[in-house]
């Protein structure tokens, strides 16, 4: 009966559309694999610019012909997707699906645009599956739809476990983007331990509150992912694109010790303070870590726990650091300006300046912050009257410009609401890793950064930060120069997509 039923199955043809960016999305390489498990076919194009990408758009679309053409969309590229999907719907009356973290916290505003067929709210791996397979059926559980002028609105399916879900499809990015092959990226958990007011997280824990958000694959599952994909692919070095990759120690070491057995690559990760001590140190150093990225968000702690909703001290995140370089491992520090109720003189009088320039980490990575639909952080911005109940709509319609992403391009007349000094204090904290640390102590006690260091030429300036660091160690600057090769390959394949025919 099975293979009956197999055999009169109506295969699918799936095409994605996803911006280029230097690195995959991994959300969008299981909807592949979990598709072509079951017999479908996938596609992909990226959009490098939009020079040309109509045209190469067209071409794909009458040579692949799609059932389903689809999107993954975040708040930050929100608005792109819209666009792009509106140019898609005067070309072709294939069904259009969007998903992704902002149609899961604003399902509501993006059914309603006329050219969108159907939304997936939550995890889509197993949603898409049964909507591919049968868009007719109105029951399945995660999508919304569309009918007779109503929106149907289907409850969503419990969360997914991980250790049933096909490897991810790297092939379905690699052939697009070949500059992407160096570096494996991969995910051993799902969630994060902690609910930070500024991200998705502490949303979707209350959309799945009687489940387990923070999941985890098992050792040997990740293990074999990654020794399968080191034949095939042959990466010189792993990302660990985990949200908190050392939240669980025991785990960790077991992990750790296969990884040092059996792949024995060098890889970076990100994680938290909390969970790093002398032992989870030493354990990364011995199994091939290079960096190591911390969020600190701000080094004013009624900032950090108030308004980050964030418990770690300063005096958690000194050691956590002194621990991270006595192993003499990297450390990047995330930060972000403009939090609500933050003043310039937290960084000057309140010790803010002082406090980075002590942890002295590798490199600061400067963000401004970016308000996201339905967090915590949404409710304390019109609290501290930071944004209006206007500016609300327009984040969550993708029309809020208040932010950009990277303070290395910084335009203050592009950014509402910044005192300019803060321009100049980014600046300077791009460079206190690298400037001798009596240098920096007589900027700060002169506030010498207010002139030096408030000139736009640190927009092209500030990227050199990002470079000095890696000439300190061999394996660094290895790094280094695999990133800059696949750069170089990244303007390759958009300078080829602009000219393509």
């Amino acid at each position: 009966m099975k293979m009956l039923q197999e055999k009169n199955k109506k295969y699918q043809k799936v095409l994605f559309i996803y911006r280029a960016e230097d690195r995959e999305s991994l959300g969008i390489e299981y909807l592949s694999s979990v598709l072509k498990n079951s017999g479908h076919k996938t596609d992909i194009i990226l959009y490098y610019e939009k020079k040309n990408f109509k045209n190469r758009l067209t071409k794909r679309i009458e040579n692949f012909n799609p059932d389903f053409i689809c999107f993954s969309a975040v708040t930050d590229n929100y608005h792109w997707a819209l666009e792009i999907a509106k140019l898609v719907k005067k070309n072709t009356e294939t069904p259009i699906v969007f998903g992704g973290i902002h149609v899961t916290s604003c399902p509501e505003e993006v059914i309603s645009r006329e050219f969108i067929d159907f939304i997936v709210v939550g995890e889509g791996e197993y949603a898409l599956l049964e909507l591919v397979e049968n868009p007719k059926k109105e029951n399945i559980k995660n999508v919304w739809l569309k009918k007779d002028g109503k929106i149907i609105k289907n409850p969503t399916r419990p969360l997914v476990d991980l250790n049933s879900l096909p490897f991810p499809d790297k092939e379905l990015f690699y052939k697009e983007a070949p500059y992407l092959k160096g570096q494996y990226v991969c995910m051993t958990s799902m969630g994060c331990p902690f609910s930070c007011s500024f991200c998705f997280n502490c949303y979707l824990k209350k959309l799945y509150k009687n489940e387990k958000w923070l999941r985890r694959l098992t050792v040997e599952r990740i293990i074999n992912q990654l020794k399968i994909a080191k034949k095939k692919f042959n990466y010189s070095s792993v990302r660990f694109d985990d949200d908190c990759f050392t939240a669980n120690k025991e785990w960790l070491r077991k992990f750790l010790k296969e990884y040092i057995k059996e792949i024995n690559v060098p890889f970076d990760m990100a994680s938290h303070s909390i969970f790093i001590d002398k032992e989870v140190a030493s354990l990364l150093k011995k199994a091939g870590c290079l960096e190591i990225e911390i969020g600190v968000q701000s080094p004013i702690e009624r900032i950090r726990k108030d308004v980050c909703k964030r418990n770690d001290s300063n005096e958690l995140i000194i050691n956590a650091v002194k621990e991270i370089k006595e192993q003499k491992l990297e450390v990047i520090i995330d930060h972000i300006f403009c939090l609500p109720g933050e003043k310039v003189s937290d960084y000057q009088e309140g010790g803010g300046l002082n406090f980075y320039i002590n942890l002295r980490p590798n490199r600061m990575t400067n963000h401004i912050l970016q308000y996201y639909p339905n967090t915590e952080m949404i409710e304390i911005g019109k609290r501290y009257r930071e944004i209006t109940e206007k500016d609300v709509k327009e984040i969550v319609s993708g029309d809020y410009k208040n932010t950009t992403f990277n303070m290395y391009k910084i335009d203050p007349k592009k950014v509402r609401k910044i005192d300019e000094r803060l321009i100049a204090i980014s600046n300077f904290l791009c460079w206190t890793p690298i400037l001798p640390m009596s240098f920096n102590r007589y900027i700060l006690k002169r506030k010498l950064y207010l002139k030096l260091f408030k000139s736009p030429i640190f927009k092209i300036l500030n990227k050199l930060t990002l470079i000095i660091p890696h000439f300190y160690s061999f394996k660094s600057m290895k790094s280094f120069w695999l990133g800059r090769k696949s750069r170089m390959l990244f303007h390759g394949c958009r300078i080829k997509a602009r000219y393509e025919k």
